[in-house]
């Protein structure tokens, strides 16, 4: 009698709606990069727009942002049928979840029905919309809940909110007491909603129920004997659907009425110039075809992770924020969702890399706007600006602004890498007088005149919390940074012409300075690798970290220190299988878990990936970035989280899912380092220095960018010859490149034709491999063609660990040849024996290399030297 009982009630629900609202046929677009799988409870999910973001789990849950203000969290589906009495939770009965370019897909599945859940974050509105289609063989009724909170971003905050529901709108309105900041959430198809105090938020959720089809929109068709029972078909299946629409802004109640009204109306449309905003931009950025298919997937998904990055606020303009994560129940950080000077440096390489050139051009010009305006940091570029900034005296009652004293240089340096890739020298002359403060700023922080800046006086550079502070006078990392911005601003101030060439010319001699600074004072002879610091009193912090590999990124080290340094970082105290620790496990402050002291981070994964391409550690460089791009679809579908365990393969607890630093440096380091593409289209010319796996035989990449120009490349290996295709496909391009191929180490270089004709070119032999040097005339298209005898190469797979498991791969440090026989060093697990392909100039051979008992107490690893011959 119960379920009957129910069931009459939900009827009479059904019934009662007297008019159809409009469904929404979104037209759902696939994509070649959409990606999907089961729904997890802990998988991360989001959709972003410039103005809003949804952000919350594959099954479900969700909390809303439209910038500055948090408008809501808990947000979640439950279903009632005449089935049961209590609702069936959402997520529950969430079976599979799919992400595209333009937005996602929950499936929630029950006996009764199916729901697919589309959700999308429009452009430039600020809003997220959902759409329901249902598919049901009973009557459906759902129930959208949500919390309200209608907050400032951290620190800011408000007072007074209440919320309320409005039945003319069919919507629940956000407000507080003074009616200046509202928000939406309602959806036209809503029957009935829970009621609220109406000068408060209240404990409970608030609920609007909606029929999933009403007298008018559905029917149940009745079985003819011997059929089965009718199913339920409505208006809303078959691709259209139920929308519910979330929208919040500063502003009077009214004016946010008409966006909640508008979004709805042009719901179809919105989601239609996503859409295509997501296809413009696979249209016009690199796309990778190698023989790994992860990499090539992952390639895709950093391109449209970090156009995601630039968020719009209407207080502050539109900038580079750090990632996205929940900021849960209580909290209105929504994981380092805003705006980071270092961080979009950092990322802005990435985009100068694959042609985002807009994104990264106003996310670093944001930072301008923001540049300190007196004294200690006249100059300097903030390190961090909330959402909530303009709500709150930011700059003046809180520390963290301008915390960081590496974003400065690294903002120059971003700068200039964006000008060598793009060539837009305008927006380098718009921004000069901001680049010269910058400058001006840095160079004054060198207190004891050995031409570094010193962190006391700058900031924060690697180290943010920890013992690694103590006694810290130049850290290696911003040292790295700074040289670097050194030897590229005086490009930029060149370029400015008239009286700043005095300034180029001061930079230079500062450059040489402190690059010999860098080089001599932070050796450690003894361990045969650069320190983490100079410290106080002209002592060295000898901890094995992964902070040199910023300067090997850079190539700021000679060949024979660079290398031995590279290879320090290669070994298993700091490379794990699936990135790069920041301190050893040997050192009496590591700990696993510590952010600074031991954890893995993809960020600098990508500094060392660079930095072993660099210094021609290729097998190494290719596992660490291989690592980054596995991480792409670990926590969330399509995106890189931003901190694991420094023992164990697993995200930290704390990690933020969605962090564009680990994004950027997977394109970095593919792009710079593998492939080997630099851009100077000021100089009119471009760097092509591939570092291809051992494995790959060939390797095609379609709109790589520099200056007005796309080019399609495609590189062919054979055993005594590399093959590589370049064709100019838009733009003007540059006229000259230098082509500059790494081959096997003790390869012999016998000829190179450009277009089938004999050039001369040099060979360069680096200890690790050999390169061939050429520069060439660069037309619509070019053919380069090396011949050489063969040499020798390792065959060393990137690891793939699972989830929880600690490294247990096989980790090259070095390669050299002596006389006929190739020597390796080589770190493994104790006690373990592997199986090791290596090439040599007649075939390729199976090594069995074991590992003594003993090894390392915390990763369990042992060192040893294999000599390899030619012969079988």
């Amino acid at each position: 009698m119960r379920n009957l009982c129910c069931a009459l009630m939900l009827a009479s629900t059904l019934l009662a709606a007297q008019e159809a609202p409009r469904p929404v046929s979104l037209a759902w677009r696939r994509f070649g990069a959409d990606l999907s799988g089961p729904a997890r409870p802990s998988g991360y999910l989001s959709v972003v727009g410039r103005r809003a973001a949804l952000i919350g789990t594959e099954t479900g849950t969700f909390e809303a942002w439209a910038w500055p203000l948090k408008l809501l969290h808990a947000f979640e589906l439950e279903f009632k049928t005449p089935l049961y009495d209590a609702p069936v939770l959402g997520r529950d009965i969430a079976r599979r979840v799919e992400v595209t370019p333009a937005g996602a897909t929950i499936v929630y599945v029950h006996p009764a029905f199916t729901v697919t859940e589309r959700l999308f974050a429009p452009l430039n509105e600020p809003a997220v919309v959902a759409v329901l289609e249902v598919d049901a063989v009973r009557p459906l009724e759902i129930l959208a809940r949500f919390r309200p909170d209608l907050q400032y971003a951290w620190p800011a905050g408000l007072g007074g909110q209440y919320v309320f529901w409005d039945d003319r709108e069919k919507a629940f309105v956000l407000s507080e007491s003074r009616g200046q900041v509202n928000g939406f959430f309602g959806s036209p198809s809503a029957t009935w909603a829970t009621n609220n105090p109406s000068h408060m938020l209240a404990d409970a959720p608030s609920e609007l129920h909606i029929a999933a089809g009403g007298a008018d929109q559905m029917a149940i068709a009745m079985p003819k004997p011997g059929e089965p029972a009718g199913r339920l078909t409505d208006a809303h299946a078959g691709g259209a659907g139920i929308p519910i629409v979330i929208v919040g802004a500063v502003a009077p109640r009214d004016t946010v009425r008409a966006i909640y009204r508008r979004v709805l109306r042009t719901a179809e449309a919105l989601y239609a110039a996503r859409a295509a905003h997501a296809q413009a931009l696979l249209d016009s950025t690199l796309v990778l075809d190698s023989p790994d298919s992860v990499l090539d997937r992952a390639v895709r998904w950093a391109e449209l992770n970090l156009d995601e990055a630039l968020a719009c606020n209407p207080d502050l303009g539109c900038g580079l924020v750090a990632g996205y994560g929940p900021s849960g129940p209580t909290s209105t950080r929504p994981g380092f969702a805003w705006y980071f000077g270092g961080d979009a440096s950092i990322n802005s390489f990435a985009m100068s890399s694959v042609g985002l050139w807009g994104v990264a051009r106003d996310g670093l010009a944001f930072f301008a706007t923001y540049q300190g305006k007196k004294a200690p940091n006249l100059g300097k570029i903030p390190h961090e600006i909330s959402h909530g900034a303009a709500r709150i005296r930011w700059f003046e009652d809180f520390p963290y602004a301008f915390y960081h004293g590496d974003t400065t240089p690294f903002w120059i340096l971003a700068l200039a890498e964006y000008w060598q890739a793009s060539g837009d020298t305008a927006t380098i002359r718009r921004l000069w007088p901001n680049i010269r403060r910058a400058y001006d700023w840095a160079k004054a922080t060198d207190a004891d005149g050995d031409g570094l800046m010193d962190n006391a006086r700058a900031g924060a550079g690697a180290i943010e919390v920890g013992d690694l502070q103590q006694g810290l006078q130049s850290d290696v990392y911003m040292s790295a940074v700074w040289v670097k911005a050194l030897e590229v601003l005086p490009h930029m101030a060149d370029a400015m012409g008239g009286g700043e060439r005095k300034l180029a010319a001061e930079a230079r001699r500062l450059h040489d300075h402190a690059l010999a600074t860098l080089r001599e004072k932070l050796w450690l002879p003894a361990e045969r690798r650069y320190a983490f610091a100079l410290l106080e009193g002209g002592k060295l912090s000898n901890e094995l970290t992964v902070w040199p590999a910023t300067g090997l990124a850079f190539g700021l080290f000679d060949e024979e220190r660079g290398q031995a340094t590279a290879a320090s970082l290669a070994g298993a105290g700091i490379t794990t299988d699936w990135g790069a620790r920041t301190l050893a496990p040997a050192s009496g402050l590591f700990d696993p878990l510590h952010y600074n002291n031991g954890t893995v981070w993809p960020f600098v994964t990508g500094f060392e990936a660079l930095g072993l391409f660099r210094y021609h550690n290729d097998a190494m460089g290719y596992a660490a970035t291989d690592a980054i791009a596995r991480t792409t679809f670990l926590w969330g579908l399509g995106d890189n989280p931003e901190v694991f365990s420094g023992s164990f393969y697993e995200p930290l607890e704390t990690a933020v899912p969605q962090q564009f630093f680990a994004t950027s440096m997977l394109l970095t380091s593919l792009v710079r380092g593998l492939l080997g593409w630099e851009g100077d289209a000021p100089n009119d010319r471009v760097r092509l220095a591939p570092h291809l796996p051992a494995r790959w035989d060939s390797a095609a990449v379609e709109r790589l960018p520099v200056g007005t120009g796309r080019y399609r490349l495609r590189i062919v290996r054979a055993r005594e010859s590399l093959t590589a295709m370049l064709v100019r496909t838009a733009g003007r391009g540059v006229d000259t490149l230098l082509f500059s191929p790494a081959l096997p180490l003790g390869a012999t270089l016998q000829s190179v034709t450009a277009d089938g004709r004999p050039v001369v070119c040099a060979s360069r032999p680096t200890g690790a491999d050999v390169h061939v040097d050429c520069r060439l005339p660069l037309a619509d298209r070019l053919e380069v063609q090396v011949r050489y005898a063969p040499g020798w190469e390792v065959l060393l797979d990137p690891p793939t660990p699972a989830r929880g498991e600690r490294s247990s791969a096989l980790k090259l440090l070095t390669q050299r040849l002596l006389g006929d026989t190739l020597e390796l060093q080589l770190e493994g697990l104790a006690d373990r024996t592997y199986h090791l392909e290596v090439r040599t100039p007649v075939g390729v051979k199976v090594v069995t290399v074991s590992f003594p008992a003993g090894g390392s107490r915390l990763d369990g690893y042992a060192a040893r030297a294999v000599r390899v011959t030619a012969q079988p």
